[in-house]
């Protein structure tokens, strides 16, 4: 069975370490700039930090080097290459094709979802184009993906916990377009979480102040073993802006479904919460396009995290301007509990939320006016003190390590065993022959048993043709050089699989007739992102002509901004009753959707002449 990798979000260097800790197989974090979240940039000094930890267990870190780039970047981001390969970085995840011409270090390039890869054909010519790693679009069901799978042998890469994107990753232009902040360079202001009228050709109003374009979160924690059996290697948890509770639970969850599969890594997490993934944010949950099919995928009438959901209002005991004190119906496992948070929902629309200040019983008083809670409103809980509690202390991870012992005069020989690897040592240690075995014994498996460093100890077996006694203090010394020993061991190991990877430059001539297959259909518009000259070199040597300024430096009038497999039409009920276009309004901006049903796909446009 394939060894599987649990990838995570690192916003920094502190909450990649928790990642690890609570069973991360590796993180994803960004450098100081070029990142696709402009706002999760690291220092390369945290950098190290986290690669030195990560490393301990066999961990990998990735740097999130995906955003294009102008002509006047590529000389900082070619430096941000070897600066990566210095800290210890293992690969490099990318968007712009720039990099591929650039001198860069022996790491590994990962192909990002911001390039677009959902099809067989385009799958196939990243990988000849030197990616190690293909990081699927998300709107991919398991059918497609077995097709990915079987048109290449990189590593697949795709997404089971977050936040999803409505338009398919590097073709979303709208926050450009309404806010000149591009998702392309790391800035996208989330303009698919506003608040949308939707309006037919004549004007009516078909909706109204709704989160249209929102999609419920990700969460296919009950679908790993279909995704590993369609060929993918590594799940990935989006949330580089997600803070530390976050990652700790949503981790330890998909870590623990994971319990009896093959792990990149070494080591276990000690952690012993409970993970909840309704305890954390989210908007609800989907498992979107996975089996091929259309679902409720819009997140409800809020963009925003409402929480789980507690009961219902039953009465209000009193309040003023200040302050309120409600009761409420729940079941007993969900009870509020003091600095709790809370937000109430009435009639569908959920207000601004509140934090419990005294609870008692089923009664409970917090800080807010009257008139904003009323008998009847649904309670959810967005903040559980208690839960957060429990998430704070986090115990390093551990690697167990089994020990079979054999004895002999002057040496003692002893197999360390993981569920990873097996290595033998022997160590020189005067002893004599002991008058009790059985308590000789004992000590040995007593000092030998313990932790040193990142490894817990354990005896399994004590052989020789007579038992030794030896002093505690030998003993101790034993056990860490052991420790000392193995961590030597991993480390060369680590190293020589990482030294196999050569970076090369190649000729992408050579992949003319592939690379027009692959952007044959619902590919062209990728070649807007063509935002430098390195780029524009690797476009022409694949033969492709229709090579076009980026969005961001030409914004053409008229433009396609989000090309989407999720359709408003269909969540409305309106599917294939009318074929005109309808529109959107936030505002004074108005956008035109318009449905191409034969592809089953919904293009968002900007108006012409804009």
């Amino acid at each position: 069975m394939r060894e599987i990798e649990l990838l995570s979000p690192a916003r920094n260097s502190e909450i990649g370490i928790a990642a690890i800790d609570c069973g991360a197989d590796s993180v994803y974090i960004a450098a100081p700039k070029y990142g696709a979240r402009q706002q999760a940039g690291n220092s390369f000094e945290d950098i190290d930090r986290l690669c030195s930890y990560a490393h301990k267990f066999g961990a990998k870190v990735y740097l999130t080097l995906n955003t294009i780039l102008y002509d006047n970047e590529l000389e900082e981001a070619q430096a941000y290459l070897w600066k990566a390969y210095e800290s210890g970085i293992d690969a490099v995840i990318v968007q712009d094709f720039a990099l591929l011409k650039m001198d860069r270090p022996p790491i590994p390039l990962f192909a990002s979802t911001q390039t677009d890869i959902r099809t067989p054909e385009k799958a196939a010519l990243l990988e000849k184009m030197g990616f190690k790693r293909l990081i699927l679009a998300r709107e991919l069901s398991l059918r497609q993906i077995r097709e990915i799978r079987k048109a290449t042998t990189a590593e697949l890469e795709f997404f089971v916990h977050g936040a999803l994107c409505v338009s398919c990753s590097g073709q979303c232009y709208l926050s450009r377009y309404l806010t000149g902040r591009s998702a392309n360079r790391g800035e996208c202001a989330q303009a698919c979480r506003s608040d949308y009228d939707l309006l037919d050709e004549s004007g009516n109003m078909l909706a109204k102040d709704s989160p249209l374009l929102s999609l419920k979160d990700l969460n296919l924690s009950a679908r790993l073993e279909d995704l590993i059996d369609a060929g993918i290697t590594s799940f990935k948890i989006e949330g580089r802006l997600k803070n530390i509770s976050y990652v700790k639970n949503i981790v330890r969850k998909y870590d623990l479904a994971l319990k009896e599969t093959p792990r990149t890594s070494w080591g276990r997490s000690r952690c012993t919460f409970t993970p909840d993934a309704e305890k954390t944010f989210n908007r609800g949950y989907t498992e979107f396009f996975l089996d091929g099919k259309r679902g409720d995928f819009k997140s409800k009438d809020s963009a925003k995290g409402i929480g789980e959901y507690i009961g219902t209002v039953t009465g209000i005991n009193g309040g003023g301007n200040s302050f309120v004190s409600f009761t409420y119906k729940s079941d007993p496992d969900k009870a509020i509990h003091n600095s709790d948070g809370l937000c109430f929902a009435s009639k569908g629309r959920v207000t601004t939320g509140f934090r419990a200040n005294s609870c008692n019983g089923n009664t409970v008083e917090l800080f807010a006016k009257e008139a904003q809670v009323k008998k009847g409103d649904l309670i959810y809980r967005n903040f559980d003190a208690a839960f957060e509690k429990q998430l704070e202390n986090t115990p390093p991870r551990m690697i167990d390590v089994c020990l079979d012992i054999h004895l002999s005069d002057g040496h003692i020989t002893i197999c360390a065993k993981t569920g990873n690897f097996s290595r033998t040592f022997t160590f020189f240690l005067q002893g004599d022959r002991a008058q009790n075995p059985e308590m000789a014994e004992s000590l040995i498996r007593k000092q030998l048993g313990k932790t040193s460093h990142h490894f817990s100890f354990s005896v399994d077996s004590i052989e020789g043709d007579d038992i030794y006694f030896f002093r505690t203090s030998a003993l101790n010394g034993i056990r860490a050089e052991l420790a000392e020993s193995l961590e030597a061991y991993l480390e060369e190991e680590r190293q020589r699989i990482k030294a196999k990877y050569i970076a090369e430059k190649k000729d992408f001539s050579c992949l003319k007739d592939l690379a027009k297959e692959a952007f044959k259909e619902g590919g062209s518009s990728y070649l807007r992102n063509c935002s430098n000259r390195l780029s524009k070199e690797v476009y022409k040597e694949l033969g492709l002509s229709d090579i076009r300024p980026s969005y961001e430096q030409a914004p053409p009038e008229g433009a396609i901004l989000m090309q989407c497999r999720y359709c408003i039409r269909h969540q409305l009920g309106l599917c294939r009753k009318d074929s005109r276009p309808l529109y959107l309004k936030n505002g004074n901006n108005i956008l035109t959707l318009e449905f191409n049903c034969s592809r089953c796909e919904m293009l968002v446009k900007a108006p012409a002449g804009s």
